[in-house]
């Protein structure tokens, strides 16, 4: 069972919840949350957790998106002390994770020296050539082609280097 009892004077709001905050009365506690949001343009919220004696994790989430939202969550006892103090710890990492990770990659992609493919470019690769075969398979055909062992004729005509143990 859970019991909500919401409390308001010029200063602020109290949002005060006693019981198990788990289950199906994280539900209806969530309902109250929103319709107490809806109503209440108040400058300071409270959530009081001082008699609240179980939450499960639909309960956690509920008091993290209370927490973010910019109520401030009160308890005591080591077990409302410990949740309040894990809700505070991951707000800051769930608020700055987008940030770092977009910063972080703005970053190093210059790092990595491989300038960007425009659109064309990416097309162009895709797009068949007149036999068919994707522009990157005729690249590799050509490289390979190259690498051909000279016929006996243009041995003694080649000049630069000589392909030793390749051919024979």
């Amino acid at each position: 069972m859970l019991r909500i009892t919401i409390s308001s004077d010029s200063d602020g709001a109290i949002f005060k919840m006693e019981g198990k905050l788990a289950h199906e009365w994280v539900a209806e506690a969530q309902k109250a949350w929103a319709e107490f949001t809806n109503s209440a343009q108040l400058k300071k919220v409270v959530v009081d957790l001082r008699a609240v004696s179980f939450v499960d994790d639909p309960g956690h989430e509920l008091l993290a998106q209370m927490h973010d939202s910019g109520a401030s969550l009160v308890g005591t006892g080591p077990m409302s002390s410990a949740l309040i103090e894990e809700i505070r710890q991951e707000a800051t990492p769930r608020k700055s994770k987008l940030i770092r990770s977009l910063l972080s990659l703005f970053f190093l992609l210059p790092l990595t020296g491989v300038p960007p493919r425009t659109e064309a470019a990416r097309l162009s690769d895709a797009s068949p050539q007149r036999d068919g075969a994707p522009a990157m398979r005729r690249r590799h055909k050509t490289e390979f082609s190259e690498l051909a062992c000279p016929t006996p004729g243009e041995r003694s005509s080649a000049s630069g280097p000589t392909r030793k143990g390749l051919c024979s």
